[in-house]
């Protein structure tokens, strides 16, 4: 006999209904939220999913499988989907087709699991989209990003625009299809862990460095409606990695806001800033770096715009730059 707190597979339901009958069916645990990937949504500390609600437009172009965007410190989806792999516990998932975008209306698929989790760049997930006809590309990439887009077997794009794609959950269950060329408990490897802690780590370090100086530490460039971010942005003086491949020191004290020219001058060890005295020196040793001389030669042996603002702390890893 089913009771009407039953999620039965195969259902339309809009998402008040799914959470009511959730809410009657595990009167302990907490609500469902209509908001994210997962349900609900809570603290990073937890490792629970109770739901996941994937949209067709945005999240799963094809029912068994996750594409995970915007991945951070607080959503957790890593480490969430890794401990769900590892345990192979189940969870509800709902699905809904871009058809019925309008509608409001979520697939029931029921109880899954996770089977594995893929870098979209690997050959297992390259292999897994070919075998169904369709082909994952990348577009373009950044330090921080790689965009993907997925055409379907007529070579139209199934996303409006590329996603920035972290990894792809693969999941199994009663009414999916079999992952055919998946190997069962396969995880992402490093390449894809160091994007996600870089950017994790980063995200903190820029407010950090912007709300310290709030203007170019060397030109005292302002960030205004003419000159807002990332006109001007935080880089790090000590790029030394950690044992898992990302910058080691996310410190405020380890940074320095800078235009974006000169910040890339700076990382690129085309300038440097004296850290006793302040004063702004170009290389010039280069054949290259005579190219660039006429185009910043005013700094050069210039004190920094905000060097009174400049800690000793800073100062200090200047020095051993």
């Amino acid at each position: 006999m089913r009771f009407n707190f039953d999620l039965i597979p195969g259902e339309w339901l809009s998402f008040d209904e799914i959470a009511q009958r959730y809410a009657w069916k595990f009167p302990a645990d907490k609500e469902l939220t209509a908001r994210g990937l997962l349900s609900p949504s809570t603290t990073s500390k937890s490792l629970i999913i109770r739901a996941v609600f994937a949209r067709q437009q945005v999240n799963a172009p094809q029912s068994d499988l996750l594409f995970i965007c915007g991945d951070n410190e607080r959503k957790n989806y890593l480490q969430r989907f890794e401990h769900y792999l590892a345990n192979q516990q189940p969870f509800y998932y709902f699905h809904r087709d871009a058809a019925l975008e309008n509608q409001n209306l979520w697939q029931v698929i029921g109880e899954v699991k996770v089977c594995a989790m893929l870098d979209p760049a690997s050959p297992m997930a390259q292999n897994l989209m070919n075998s169904r006809g369709y082909t994952l590309s990348l577009m373009r990439s950044d330090p921080h990003d790689e965009f993907w887009q997925l055409f379907d077997p007529q070579s139209q794009p199934c996303f409006e625009h590329a996603l920035a794609l972290q990894f792809i959950v693969v999941l199994s269950g009663d009414g999916l299809v079999q992952n055919g060329g998946v190997y069962p408990g396969t995880q992402v490897g490093l390449r894809v862990k160091k994007r996600l802690w870089a950017r994790a780590g980063n995200a903190d370090f820029q407010l950090a460095v912007k709300a310290r100086y709030g203007a170019c530490v060397i030109t005292g460039t302002l960030l205004t409606g003419e000159h807002s971010w990332p006109w001007v942005e935080a880089c790090h003086i000590d790029v030394s990695e950690n044992e898992q491949g990302v910058i080691a020191d996310n410190s405020v004290d380890n940074g320095l806001f800078l235009r974006s020219d000169l910040q890339r001058l700076f990382s690129s060890h085309r300038l440097s800033i004296d850290g006793e005295t302040g004063q702004v020196r170009l290389r010039q040793a280069l054949q290259e770096d005579q190219i660039l001389l006429p185009f910043y030669q005013s700094l050069d042996g210039q004190v920094c715009a905000l060097w009174s603002q400049v800690p000793a702390a800073t100062r200090a890893r200047l020095n051993r730059k």
